[in-house]
């Protein structure tokens, strides 16, 4: 990762929900500034939703946003440490790009570990194509039993010359969210707006 301390990301989110055979549409708006660069290379990171709506058929509704996530990443994007926010907010987050430790050219694959709110996820990754780097992603819980647990497949864009996200797409499964009685299956895109 290639940022700077005020550096600011805003995405404009939107997850396409099966809630137990009812389609549920959610947006919000999330804005991720660049708090401090550490002397090792650690990025400090805040991530706030706002403008949070639920459309439940026809009907929409706002809702306050959650709290602020405070996450430290290692220069590679790996999760060094999370603070704060809600579970759904810590595993959206969890899904930034971890790069590998050597450099890489399409066709080549990785995979890495990580821990979220949901537990421990492997996500494989392989560099797709240039055009802006496109990253295919497929993530599933670790210790979970086959076609249980948290999953997600889908394409991540990055900009090459910082390493953030500038687009994503994604099919999720499983996905905890506080407050709802059972686990979210649907799509989840995010966008770099400004």
């Amino acid at each position: 990762m290639n940022v700077k301390e005020g550096n600011t990301f805003k995405y404009r989110s939107s997850m396409d929900i099966d809630f137990g055979g009812q389609p549920v549409f959610v947006t919000t708006t999330v804005t991720n500034k660049v708090v401090k660069v550490e002397e090792n290379g650690n990025i400090q990171m805040e991530s706030a939703s706002s403008e949070l709506t639920i459309k439940f058929g026809d009907q929409e509704m706002p809702q306050p946003a959650p709290p602020a996530t405070k996450m430290t990443f290692k220069p590679n994007g790996a999760v060094a440490k999370v603070d704060g926010g809600d579970a759904m907010m810590q595993q959206m987050n969890a899904a930034q790009m971890v790069y590998p430790e050597k450099p890489v050219k399409v066709g080549d694959k990785w995979s890495e570990t990580v821990k979220n709110a949901g537990g421990e996820l492997k996500i494989d990754y392989e560099f797709v194509g240039v055009e802006k780097v496109e990253i295919k992603m497929t993530a599933r819980s670790v210790n979970a039993k086959e076609g249980e647990g948290y999953s997600a497949d889908g394409f991540n864009w990055i900009d090459p010359k910082t390493g953030m996200l500038v687009k994503m797409e994604a099919r999720i499964k499983g996905m905890q969210v506080e407050g709802a009685p059972m686990p979210i299956d649907g799509t989840l895109k995010m966008e770099l707006v400004k």
